[in-house]
């Protein structure tokens, strides 16, 4: 699956296990920085998304008022 075609909750589920493999008592420190970087792309999509998502219900809402 795309990044494109991922929902916001499929990245939400990812960044989950994202967190929770550094919850882990035994992840591997070697591994850690670049699944650290992962978790932050991914963070950051995640917040575009949504950002996204208001601006869209902001638009919608106002064509209401408008009506």
């Amino acid at each position: 699956m795309s990044e494109k075609s991922k929902t916001i909750e499929d990245k939400m589920n990812e960044l989950r296990a994202m967190v929770a493999w550094f919850e882990n008592d035994d992840f591997a420190i070697e591994q850690a920085g670049a699944k650290f970087e992962a978790a932050a792309k991914l963070a950051k999509d995640i917040e575009k998304d949504l950002s996204e998502m208001k601006s869209t219900v902001n638009v919608l809402k106002k064509s209401f008022e408008e009506s």
